[in-house]
Parts: C-alpha cells; sequence; structure tokens
C-alpha cells in the first residue's frame, strides 16, 4: 500500500521503505538514526509500538480507522462467517458494531509478542475459524498456515498516516532546532544556569551547573537541586547559598508567552576558587606602626643568636610568621623550617612523633624506624606554637632536648646531635603558668631569654589599612579577583577601625577573604555594601572602641559573650565557630574551658 502511495507524496517527502520487522526494523532504523538520516518513521501495528519504546525520533503509527474494520468484517464474511480479528494490544480498535452484523461469528484475540500470535494460530483450525483479519504481520503467518485472510488497513489509512508523519517531521524539525539554539545559548551563557518549565521540572542546564550541582539531571524538580523555598516565588533572589564547597547567589525569574508563565530561569554566580599560595612571598609581617617595627627589629637581633626565643601574644597576633622571620635572620635560614603545635600532639605520639624511633621500636612500627620532627629540623629552625598546651611529662622530655642539645629516637641506642634555632609561642602568660603550677619552673627559665611581645591588632589600629590592603591583593590573586581595591577599602576601613578584633590578624584576613569573595555576588561595591550587614554581622553587633588597659576584664568578658553568641549561631558547631572568630578549634576549646570554670565558681 504504502509503495503504491510513495509517487504521492515524492516532492515533499523521501520516503525510505525498510521490510523487516521487531528486532530486524529496529537495527535498521538505529542506523538511520545514528546517522541523522531521518526525521520520521512509519509503522503499524506491534511493530510501532515496539520502535516506539526503543527509539529517539517520532513513530507515527497506522491507526485502524472504524471503516477499516467495518469494510475488512464486510470482505471477510463473503469468505467464512468465523471470522478471526486479531491486533496489537495497545492498538485501539472500535469493535462495538460487530454485534449488529448479521450472519458472522467474530472472535477479537490481542497479542503482545509475536510469540503469541504465532501461539493463536496453532489453534485456528481446531476453533473452527474460516478467515482471518488482522495486520500485515498477521496476514503472512496466515498465509504461511494456508488460511484466507483479509487486511484491517486501507489504503485512505496509510494516506492519512503518510500526511500525518509528514506533519510530525516537521514539528519534530523545528522543536530540534528550538532545542539546539535553546541549549546553544544556555551553553554560552557568561554563568551557570539552569531552565525549567512550568511544573518547575529541569528541562535544560549548562556546564557551569555540573561543576557546581554534579548529579543535576533533567526531567527532576528543582527543589531537588536547590532549596525548595525556590518554589513559593516566581522572582526571587537567594544570597549565600552553599553548592557543593561554592558559596553562591542564585536569581530566579519567570519568563511568559503572553500573559501565561511557561518556564523559569536560575541564573547562578558562584563565588571563585582559592589557588592556594604557599611561597613566603605571601606570607610575611605587614605594618605601618612603632610598635611592630620595633618588634620586627628584635626578630632580627634575636633571630641571629644562638638561643632560644619566646614569643608572646594572643592568637591571631602573626606568631608563625614572625618565627620565620626569626629563621631567616639566624644562621640557620638555609635549613629547614619545622613547625608544630603542642596543643595538637597526643600524649601518646609525643616522643615517637617528635624524636622518632629504631626499627622495631615498638608493635606495627614501620619497617627501618622512622626520623622524628627534631631531626627533620636539625641545622634548621624549630618551632613549637602554644608551648603553654604541653602537658607536664612532655615538658620534662624536652627541657632535656634543650639542655643536651641530642635527642635519642625511642628503641635507639645512640643520641642525633642537635644543631638547631628553637622558637617557641604562647599566649598565655608563663609565669603565671608558672606560679599555677601548669608549667615547669626550669623550662620556663630555659626559654625565658630572648622574649619578643607581639601587640594584638587593636593596639596597633595603624596597621589596619596596610593589612586590608596586602589581604585584598593577595586574596584577589589566589581567587583571580580583580576586585575595586579603592572603593572597597573606602565601604570597610570606617567599619574596620571600630573594630576591636578579638582574633587579630587572622580575624582581619578570614574576614577579608569572606567580604571579598562575596563582592564577586554582588554587580556593584554599591549593591556589596547595602548586604554588608549580613555578610558580617561581628562589625555590627560587638561592642566598639572597647578600652583596654592592665585590666581587660571587660574585654574577657565581651570575647566570652561573643563566643557564645558565636557558637550558638552556628548550632555548636566548633570548627565553624572557630573559623569564623579566626581563631583555631584548640584556642575555642580552651577558652569554652576558661568560661566553664567562671561559671562553675
Amino acid at each position: 500500500m504504502v509503495h503504491s502511495l510513495v509517487p504521492e507524496f515524492q516532492s515533499i517527502a523521501d520516503i525510505v521503505i525498510i521490510d523487516s520487522i521487531f528486532n530486524d526494523a529496529l537495527l535498521a532504523a538505529r542506523r538511520l538514526v545514528e546517522h541523522d538520516a531521518v526525521d520520521v518513521f512509519i509503522s503499524a501495528g506491534a511493530n510501532a509500538y515496539y520502535l516506539k519504546d526503543t527509539l529517539p525520533v517520532p513513530v507515527v503509527s497506522l491507526k485502524v480507522r472504524q471503516s477499516d474494520l467495518v469494510n475488512a468484517v464486510l470482505r471477510a464474511r463473503q469468505v467464512s462467517p468465523r471470522i478471526l480479528l486479531m491486533t496489537h494490544e495497545h492498538q485501539a480498535t472500535w469493535t462495538e458494531f460487530l454485534d449488529y452484523v448479521e450472519g458472522v461469528n467474530v472472535d477479537h484475540r490481542t497479542y503482545a509478542m509475536a510469540e503469541e500470535a504465532k501461539d493463536i494460530f496453532h489453534t485456528i483450525r481446531k476453533d473452527g475459524f474460516g478467515v482471518i483479519i488482522g495486520s500485515s504481520y498477521v496476514c503472512d503467518l496466515a498465509e504461511q498456515a494456508d488460511i484466507p485472510y483479509v487486511m484491517v488497513y486501507s489504503r485512505e489509512s496509510c494516506r492519512y498516516m503518510i500526511r500525518r508523519a509528514i506533519t510530525v517531521a516537521g514539528e519534530y524539525k523545528r522543536e530540534r532546532e528550538q532545542s539546539t539554539f535553546a541549549q546553544f545559548m544556555i551553553d554560552n551563557a557568561p554563568r551557570p544556569t539552569i531552565i525549567t518549565n512550568r511544573d518547575e521540572q529541569v528541562i535544560s542546564f549548562n556546564e557551569g551547573v555540573r561543576d557546581l550541582i554534579p548529579d543535576m539531571a533533567t526531567g527532576k524538580r528543582i527543589d531537588r537541586f536547590l532549596d525548595r523555598r525556590f518554589l513559593q516565588s516566581a522572582d526571587t533572589v537567594a544570597e549565600g547559598l552553599l553548592l557543593g564547597d561554592r558559596l553562591c547567589r542564585v536569581a530566579k525569574r519567570a519568563f511568559e508567552v503572553g500573559d501565561e508563565r511557561v518556564g523559569n530561569l536560575y541564573a547562578i554566580t558562584a563565588a571563585p576558587v582559592r589557588q592556594h599560595d604557599r611561597s613566603a612571598a605571601g606570607r610575611q609581617l605587614v605594618f605601618r606602626s612603632e610598635k611592630m617595627d620595633e618588634v620586627t627589629r628584635l626578630l632580627q637581633i634575636y633571630g641571629a643568636t644562638p638561643g632560644a626565643v619566646l614569643l608572646r601574644g594572643e592568637t591571631g597576633t602573626g606568631k608563625e610568621l614572625a618565627a620565620r622571620q626569626i629563621h631567616e635572620s639566624s644562621t640557620h635560614s638555609n635549613g629547614p623550617f619545622v613547625a608544630i603545635n603542642c596543643a595538637a600532639i597526643p600524649d601518646e605520639l609525643f616522643e615517637s612523633e617528635l624524636f622518632g624511633y629504631a626499627d622495631g621500636a615498638f608493635t606495627n612500627s614501620k619497617s627501618g624506624g622512622q626520623s622524628g620532627l627534631l631531626e627533620s629540623a636539625n641545622r634548621g629552625t624549630f618551632f613549637m606554637d602554644e608551648i603553654n598546651s604541653l602537658p607536664m611529662p612532655q615538658q620534662a622530655k624536652l627541657l632535656r632536648v634543650l639542655q643536651e642539645r641530642e635527642v635519642r629516637p625511642v628503641g635507639a641506642r645512640k643520641s642525633i646531635a642537635l644543631d638547631i634555632k628553637f622558637v617557641a609561642a604562647c599566649n598565655h602568660n608563663l609565669l603565671e603558668e608558672v606560679k599555677a603550677g601548669r608549667f615547669r619552673e626550669d623550662l620556663y627559665y630555659r626559654l625565658n631569654v630572648f622574649i619578643i611581645n607581639l601587640p594584638p591588632l587593636r593596639e596597633r589600629p595603624e596597621d589596619i589599612e596596610p593589612l586590608t590592603r596586602h589581604f585584598i591583593d593577595r586574596l584577589g590573586q589566589q581567587y583571580s579577583i580583580d576586585a575595586d581595591s579603592e572603593a572597597l577599602i573606602g565601604v570597610l576601613m570606617p567599619l574596620f577601625n571600630r573594630f576591636d578584633w578579638p582574633g587579630n590578624v587572622r580575624q582581619l584576613e578570614n574576614l577579608l577573604e569572606r567580604l571579598l569573595v562575596s563582592t564577586t555576588l554582588y554587580p556593584s561595591i554599591d549593591e556589596f555594601s547595602r548586604h554588608l550587614e549580613s555578610l558580617a554581622p561581628e562589625l555590627f553587633t560587638r561592642d566598639l572602641a572597647l578600652p583596654v588597659g592592665p585590666d581587660s576584664g571587660h574585654l574577657q568578658v565581651v570575647e566570652q559573650e561573643e563566643i557564645l553568641k558565636v557558637l550558638d549561631r552556628f548550632g555548636g558547631n566548633k570548627t565553624q565557630a572557630a573559623e569564623y572568630l579566626g581563631i583555631s578549634q584548640t584556642t575555642l576549646w580552651r577558652r569554652l574551658k576558661q568560661i566553664r570554670a567562671a561559671t562553675e565558681r
């Protein structure tokens, strides 16, 4: 039938006929799809439904019209009154009229797979059927069984199918062109973009989205990937969303055709990724004050001596940077710089970590033994931060190293001579710790040779601006952010100058990192400044211009209140609270211990 109709459509359609069914037809169809050589398929019966389930392009099926079935039954009646009508289970067939046709007995049976149709034929003669009505596949089976048959389809139905296929092909090509164009536009969008339909199902997104949300997929509702509150508004902007490990700003906009909303566009602005800079050039003491000028002079002088240097200062004042400057000023500057945090080394690992161990020193020890940190620092500098946190037994072991200038690995028979510049740091008054019985007096006097006090940032406010400029430049390079430094400094300095900086320089750096990254989420510095209170609430809630003097009781109370407030804000998460405050977790733990002790008193 289709062969006979091809000449009618040759001016508007290129029709290729594949004379196969099921798997053979599917393989041939897929080859055409792979070579982009087809716009639409037409087929009939079971074959049509089989192809529809497996092909990515439209399949137009041949419909059984009422007139086709009536004519087929009338023709079949001329052969035999016992008629078997066989159709595919998903093929719509109007059979109600059969009850009104006189002189015939029509049995209607359906099949899903080819094997089911073949099984029906095994019982046809036994059931007494004299003629069969069905699709081309059923007619082929009837012919093989030498049973009369009538094709259920008509020439006119085939003609209608081809016309419908030409229309569908045109629509499909237009949809593909529009989809390809839309995907091209979204792929070339300057930022990660998601498009959803009116039901908020994702219909398209670009690779930028995949980087932020790896499990993003079309056909899923947007609230599976973003906060469900986006569903409550057609146009909204959400600040400070965390997608993966990136801080993001998400702007949702509805788009309409006429007065009807047909979809939504989600434009995401992601904060840049930091490229860590471990070079010495990025780590230096930056200052303008006379106090810090005196500190750097002492670092150079004391660094050139062979004696141990003790650095005293609050958390975040830059004690490790000062220790590195001592290292650069020493005769050991060409050697290694090894730093440890005494509060972070478990008691049971202290000896093996610092002294190392010999082969077979203890069960499960590394074959061949292992060098300790002290041996690794030989002919260099060994920096011990938070030395006041060292337990008493470990203080005795360290004292022996400082006195003898040698170390014996655990399980070894011989000691190793040490040529090391020792630098220690503390954030407490060690003499007070000695009086309280928490620090050995002999170790105190061994360390208390060259002392340098690092002033807190609140005592040298003239250093805030140069530090701010330094961190903006350095962080801008690491995040590849080309910020307007002067405009940013103009917005921040009035707030920075009134702040007391309990976390000192480290807090300033952490806060500037947060704020600099946040500037990328706003179109201008003015817009950024309007959101500054939500981005850095500590600048607006802390008591400003606190008096500082010998009696720091008021300052300590304010600090404790701030710690408890930040802990409450982060739901008790100490890691996030410490990062927010610009202090180490060990320092936060110690502050909380002090607060509990004060409460108990």
